[in-house]
């Protein structure tokens, strides 16, 4: 059985357990309640027709991550729910992915945000399992650092995307200002991912903290120039709340660590 991580107090557990759950069943709900709206309706039709798939199979699918949803929220996750969840974001990643590739370096993380998405999935089984081991941490570490490595690198160095610059651009910048805040921007996300794998103690909670900040205002920024994001069928922003929830639970055990760390006594130094 893996072993717990030596904290002053593992009754967080079910309570980070719980916050991931309901993070990615918020994804799930807002996906399935944006078919009310008129721009969800017309991108998901436009993936539909050139298939020849009817319209409704866009809002039965809808229907079914409400129901999920509700699942997810009400109950901890099993394995068939960890499963359940799996398959179709892999299978919906995987063909979209094959049929339109930019779609894996968008700006918004369309694709991409599906792996924490995932992790967070899996982060919440295993607390639920065995509580929070040194496997759920390194699930948590990885998950949520791919998003600042794939972001940072792709859409920001290697192909500076349009939708980005003018998100940019949107502060009241020069077109030459924003491509330099942009790639600034690119290699403090590929840092910060790395550091999020390899840092410990306080660096790890300043670190934390501050993307903590940007995970919240990010979408803000992004809000001023296409609220409609938050309506989109592949949900670019919703899915931004199982990114919070697991930067949020691998800050708050980095800080009792941290701190616990600081309390323990130090060795007595031997008399020469």
């Amino acid at each position: 059985m893996p072993t717990r991580l030596p904290l002053p107090d593992d009754s967080l557990a079910g309570r980070d357990e719980a916050l991931l759950r309901r993070a990615v069943a918020l994804v799930w709900l807002a996906t399935g309640l944006g078919v009310f709206h008129p721009y969800y309706r017309a991108i998901g039709n436009s993936y539909l027709r050139p298939l020849g798939l009817p319209a409704l199979i866009m809002i039965a699918t809808c229907a079914v991550e409400i129901g999920l949803s509700l699942a997810l929220w009400l109950r901890p996750t099993d394995l068939r729910q960890a499963l359940l969840q799996t398959a179709p974001v892999l299978a919906f990643t995987a063909i979209l992915g094959f049929e339109q590739p930019l779609l894996l370096v968008h700006p918004f993380g369309v694709l991409s945000k599906n792996l924490p998405l995932l992790g967070a999935v899996w982060a919440a089984y295993l607390l639920h399992r065995e509580g929070f081991t040194p496997r759920v941490e390194q699930t948590l570490r990885v998950s949520m650092a791919i998003v600042w490595l794939t972001e940072g690198l792709f859409p920001k160095l290697l192909y500076p995307s349009p939708l980005e610059l003018q998100v940019v651009m949107g502060l009241g910048v020069s077109y030459g200002t924003a491509l330099t805040l942009v790639h600034v921007a690119g290699s403090l996300q590929i840092a910060s991912g790395l550091g999020v794998l390899r840092l410990r103690g306080r660096p790890l909670v300043w670190l934390l903290g501050a993307l903590l900040a940007g995970l919240v205002l990010l979408p803000l920024l992004v809000t001023r120039t296409h609220p409609e994001m938050w309506v989109h069928p592949f949900g670019p922003l919703t899915k931004n709340f199982p990114i919070l929830a697991g930067t949020f639970v691998l800050l708050r055990r980095a800080h009792l660590r941290a701190s616990a760390d600081t309390r323990a006594p130090k060795p007595a130094r031997e008399m020469p």
